[in-house]
C-alpha cells in the first residue's frame, strides 16, 4: 500500500519553553550544522505532506513564528493557553485540511521520512475503511509528539479530554487504548527499526547534553544510539 502526501498534514508544536535547555531562546531556532531546527523539520516534512502548520502559545510573538512564515507554514495558536501540548495537538488537528496529520514536537532535528511514510501506511492512508492513530512506543515510553492521527476521530477525542481538564497527551491516548476507541496502532521497536535503525527520528532535545550530541551527529554523521551521550 502507498499513500499520497495530499492526505497528510505536518503539524509542528512550537509552544514549549526551553527551560531544561537553560536558554531563553526557543529550541526551534537553535542551529544544528548551520540550520535552525525548525527549518530542518520543515524541509523533511515538505517531502511527505501537503501542508505545514506551526502551533504556538496564545500571544506568542517571536522569531519562531517569523521563521515559520518564511518556511510557508500556517500559524495557529493553542486551543487553551494552559493545557500544554494536548491543546497544541488539538489546535493543529482542528486547523488541518487533510484526513491525517503527523504531529511532532519542534525539537526533533532528525526526522526520518521513511519512518513517517511507514507510519502513514500503517495508519491507513490510502485505505478505504480502516484508519487509526499510529504512535511509537519504545523503551517503555509512548511518543505522542511523533505520531499520526486521523482528524475525524481525534479532534473530538482531544476536545473532550480538554473539556475535562486533561493536559497530558499520553493519558488521553491511554484512555483511548483502554476503551479501544479511537483506534490506536502502536509502532514497536521492531516496526521503528525497519526504517529507522537508530531510532534517530525520535531523538529530541531537552538538555544541553542532548544539544551537544545532536551537533555531533550532524557534524560527524555518527551512527549510534542517540540515548548514549558518552564522548567516546
Amino acid at each position: 500500500m502507498t499513500f499520497e502526501p495530499s492526505q497528510l498534514t505536518g503539524i509542528v508544536l512550537a509552544g514549549g519553553r526551553s527551560t531544561r535547555l537553560g536558554s531563553t531562546q526557543s529550541k526551534l531556532i537553535t542551529r544544528i550544522d548551520g540550520k535552525k531546527i525548525l527549518a530542518r523539520i520543515a524541509d523533511a516534512l515538505k517531502t511527505v505532506t501537503s501542508e505545514l502548520i506551526l502551533v504556538g502559545r496564545q500571544n506568542q510573538n517571536d522569531e519562531v513564528f517569523d521563521l515559520g512564515i518564511s518556511l510557508n507554514m500556517r500559524i495557529v495558536s493553542d486551543t487553551d493557553p494552559y493545557s500544554g501540548p494536548l491543546a497544541g495537538i488539538h489546535a493543529g488537528l482542528t486547523a488541518s485540511t487533510t484526513p491525517f496529520s503527523f504531529i511532532v514536537a519542534g525539537d526533533h532535528p532528525f526526522l526520518s521520512t521513511d519512518l513517517i511514510t511507514a507510519m502513514a501506511i500503517s495508519a491507513g492512508l490510502g485505505a478505504v475503511n480502516t484508519t487509526c492513530a499510529v504512535i511509537p512506543h519504545t523503551e517503555g515510553t509512548l511518543h505522542p509528539l511523533h505520531a499520526i492521527y486521523p482528524r475525524k476521530y481525534w479532534v473530538p477525542h482531544f476536545a473532550q479530554a480538554l473539556s475535562k481538564g486533561e493536559t497530558s497527551p499520553r493519558r488521553s491516548i491511554e484512555k483511548a487504548r483502554a476503551a479501544n476507541y479511537p483506534p490506536v496502532t502502536i509502532f514497536t521497536d521492531e516496526d521503528i527499526t525497519q526504517t529507522d535503525p537508530g531510532k534517530i527520528s525520535l531523538f529530541d532535545i531537552d538538555t544541553p547534553e542532548n544539544l551537544n550530541f545532536a551537533k555531533r551527529i550532524a557534524g560527524k554523521q555518527i551512527s549510534k544510539d542517540p540515548t548514549d551521550h558518552s564522548t567516546n
